[in-house]
């Protein structure tokens, strides 16, 4: 008799929001969809966007692609929707613009497999510029839970486009909060308030992207400060740790240059 093997149990989501597509979109779904790990499936939440995207992304045929069509373009509410309608016990991000290595999803799963403690682990990424080519040096990062903790207060820590975490730690923390811009950081210190261990890979499994439509305005950057200022003020407040003081003085302190420095510019010109 004639039987069908079992079917793969799901290690991991992979959840990537869209709005549009920069001309980068199918270099990140094929770097997904030749993931090592083959047992996956990939939300692809595609949000406030035109009827042309929607119908280029249902033409992929992969089984493993799931397709959801929302029409709030914000993000944090996007990557909750993923989350929730997630099967696996870890959810893996990705951004529209990025390239995963091919032992990303492997890598990051083992990992988490083999420390309970830790509910989100990133890794390293690579720098590139739009057109692949490399842009210096992979960033250092804090990799042990003290070090990302004692760094919390003053730097969000884990690069949100590498990141993998078990689903259930962040359903047990209400995932993203709405109207953020800082909405990893936020989540990230949500996290280490409820007792999650946070952790970083030395190992680069990532190119993220650097071009010229990811340039946002003065008013996104000012709005921005002003969620990272808010939510150092919002910990030191909870937390009483003295590290948010100096962490809130210090974004402050780089704003008033920043000021300054455009200010300058300004007057040259």
């Amino acid at each position: 008799m004639n039987t069908k093997p079992p079917t793969p149990r799901l290690r991991v989501s992979v959840v990537m929001a869209v709005n549009r597509d920069d001309g980068y979109l199918a270099a990140a779904v094929q770097s997904i969809l030749q993931q090592s790990l083959t047992a996956f499936e990939f939300i692809i939440v595609v949000n406030g966007c035109h009827d042309e995207l929607w119908c280029s992304l249902q033409r992929i045929t992969d089984q493993r692609v799931r397709l959801l069509r929302s029409d709030l373009p914000q993000l944090p509410f996007n990557l909750n929707l993923g989350i929730q309608l997630a099967r696996a016990p870890y959810v893996a991000r990705m951004d529209a613009d990025d390239i995963a290595h091919g032992q990303r999803l492997w890598v990051q799963c083992e990992y988490l497999d083999q420390n309970p403690r830790i509910a989100a682990v990133g890794a390293r990424y690579q720098p590139i510029d739009k057109l692949g080519r490399p842009l210096g040096d992979p960033p250092r990062l804090h990799l042990e839970p003290d070090a990302i903790r004692r760094r919390l207060p003053f730097e969000s820590c884990l690069p949100h486009p590498t990141v993998v975490a078990r689903r259930e730690a962040l359903l047990a923390v209400g995932g993203y909060a709405y109207g953020l811009f800082a909405e990893d950081w936020d989540l990230w210190l949500r996290m280490g308030r409820a007792g999650f261990h946070l952790a970083n890979l030395d190992q680069v499994l990532l190119s993220y992207r650097i071009h010229p439509s990811q340039s946002v305005s003065q008013q996104h950057l000012r709005r921005n400060l002003g969620n990272v200022v808010a939510l150092q003020l919002r910990e030191l407040i909870i937390q009483g740790r003295p590290a948010f003081l100096a962490g809130l003085l210090l974004s402050l302190g780089r704003a008033m240059l920043g000021a300054g420095l455009s200010a300058i510019r300004r007057r040259r010109r």
